[in-house]
């Protein structure tokens, strides 16, 4: 499986980030920003494509992972980017994934898998 999860959503950029932000906060995500990279390049007076990064975390299962592998501080919080091209595309890392690399994997990394919740939130 690969660390780099790519989508497609039917739906607009900030339709998609609506409904993931939605849907981290139903998996009890702490939503620590979301960043319009489109506005913030309009203040450079630059044009850019629909853009939009969310920061996330739960730490409640991320700090006992970064406390024992300080260098997985680096993967949190977590981002999704969301862009226009060609539709509307999704990525994030999967920090399971991401975690393979360690070994063992700590018993408690409990990270949920969000693909599923994902793929049918920018589905609807």
């Amino acid at each position: 499986m690969e660390a780099l999860v790519t989508l497609s959503s039917k739906h607009t950029v900030k339709e998609t980030v609506d409904q993931l932000i939605i849907l981290l906060e139903r998996h009890g995500m702490a939503i620590y920003a979301r960043i319009n990279r489109q506005a913030e390049s309009k203040w450079h007076e630059l044009e850019t494509r629909p853009m939009e990064c969310i920061l996330f975390d739960k730490p409640q299962l991320s700090g006992p992972v970064i406390q024992k592998y300080p260098v997985l501080a680096l993967c949190f919080p977590m981002r999704i980017i969301v862009w226009e091209e060609n539709g509307c595309q999704i990525a994030y890392k999967d920090p399971a994934v991401m975690l393979q690399m360690y070994d063992p994997v700590p018993e408690e990394f409990l990270w949920p898998d969000l693909r599923t919740d994902i793929l049918q939130a920018i589905q609807k």
